[in-house]
């Protein structure tokens, strides 16, 4: 656990504030006029306020702009930056001073910072593996539960304190000495940029060879050959990667996914004696409680092995720590629906589910679309659960049309077929199937 900073001065009691960064005043967001200072006032300040510290009192919410210093404000932007006990940051908007500071918290901090967004804006693609957890605000009702969430988050990052800052894993990771390693990585970055994927993994292999015992090295490679498919040598690399770092719970999560992955292609093939990659998956959610990828994962292990009772449990799980993510939340639905029909969905999942609906559009009207082909196949059984039989088939073809891969396809049959015996309450399901059986 990294050792609380000193703070220069008595003036403010640093190790009791939460400094939010997020834009000041109204501003225009994806032709959506927002009033930030009232999402302030009335979501962020409240559930920091609520927040009770390890050691007695609450959390303080502080803003420069809510200040009056005799100093400089920037001078006491970056006093809250570098000392504050937890950093609020609200990306939506993609505001650049945001940006700014976010990139100066992490640099000063190892743990300690909570990124949050509105629910319906999609993050860019260069901090897209960073969880930048939603909210929403309107209409009003939805300002209490998302109080209680933001209050929740403080409190589990205040009670665990891990490391949480991406710049301070690399550097950590990173630092070896050898002025032979930051090339190397430029290279690497530079190449799979232009798409050169094969030159990225060369560079980062000699990049291993000049220091073989660095955990964050063996990882990137692992994840740049998951990327392309290259699913033994990954499963290999991530193993270095949890030997070398034994409490490195993303590491035990892609091993888990990559040797499941692996695991399934060899029962293709009639071939035993892999792991599944359920043991590393239980030990990621162990070492890190609120990775829902690792949830979701060990959910589609269970399905496929048809625990199917497990499999709801793992989803119903990711569902929660994820504060309603798609991918879980559809799983988790289709199997309740499997079981108790459609008429099982509560209100809570319905809102969940617009939520859903709301970020899912964002993906598929993006150009080019994001996260394809799973934004509209997610599209589809959304608008299947609701009743819309067109528009269920149009984002299902659309689906078809931005796969690139067969597997893609077979998975998501795979997943309507969990919900057969239900066939006859879901408008469009016999035509999807057909669909992509054909």
């Amino acid at each position: 656990m990294p050792a609380p900073k000193i703070p220069p001065s008595k003036q403010i009691d640093y190790t009791k504030v939460c400094f939010v960064i997020m834009p000041f005043g109204k501003k225009r967001v994806q032709k959506k006029m927002i009033d930030f200072d009232y999402i302030y006032d009335k979501v962020f300040a409240p559930a920091i306020a609520a927040v009770n510290l390890p050691e007695g009192g609450k959390l303080i919410p502080k803003r420069t702009d809510k200040d009056y210093f005799a100093a400089n404000i920037d001078i006491e932007m970056f006093k809250y930056l570098e000392y504050s006990r937890i950093a609020l940051v609200d990306i939506t908007g993609l505001n650049a001073n945001v940006f700014y500071e976010l990139g100066v918290r992490h640099h000063a901090n190892q743990s300690g910072t909570a990124i949050f967004r509105q629910e319906k804006l999609v993050p860019p693609f260069d901090i897209s593996h960073i969880k930048a957890l939603p909210y929403q605000y309107e209409p009003v009702k939805h300002i209490k539960a998302s109080r209680a969430y933001i209050k929740k988050v403080l409190t589990d990052s205040l009670e665990y304190n891990r490391i949480d800052s991406p710049v301070q894993v690399a550097l950590q990771a990173q630092h070896t000495g050898n002025p032979k390693i930051d090339p190397l990585l430029v290279g690497a970055t530079n190449a799979f940029r232009k798409d050169d994927w094969d030159t990225a993994v060369d560079k980062y292999r000699q990049a291993i060879k000049v220091d073989d015992r660095n955990p964050l090295l063996h990882q990137e490679l692992g994840l740049l050959l998951k990327s392309r498919g290259r699913w033994a040598e990954a499963v290999h690399h991530f193993e270095q990667a949890t030997l070398l770092s034994p409490d490195y719970g993303e590491a035990w999560r892609e091993l888990g996914i990559a040797r499941n992955k692996l695991y399934m292609q060899a029962v293709k093939d009639a071939t035993k004696g892999l792991e599944t990659g359920e043991d590393d998956l239980l030990k990621a959610v162990t070492l890190k409680e609120d990775d829902f990828d690792a949830y979701a994962s060990l959910g589609g292990i269970y399905k496929r092995q048809n625990l199917l009772e497990k499999s709801l449990k793992m989803y119903d799980l990711s569902v929660k720590v994820s504060n309603g993510h798609p991918y879980p939340l559809f799983n988790s639905i289709l199997l309740q629906v499997r079981e108790r029909g459609i008429r099982s969905i509560t209100a809570k999942q319905k809102v969940y589910m617009k939520r859903a609906e709301a970020s899912l559009r964002k993906q598929a009207e993006n150009r080019p679309p994001y996260n394809i082909p799973w934004c509209f196949f997610d599209l589809s059984v959304l608008s299947m659960l609701m009743g819309k039989k067109k528009e269920a088939l149009d984002m299902l073809k659309a689906g078809i049309k931005h796969s690139t891969e067969s597997w893609q396809k077979n998975t998501h049959l795979e997943t309507l077929m969990l919900v057969e015996r239900q066939k006859d309450q879901l408008k469009g399901w016999k035509e999807a199937v057909e669909l992509l059986e054909a």
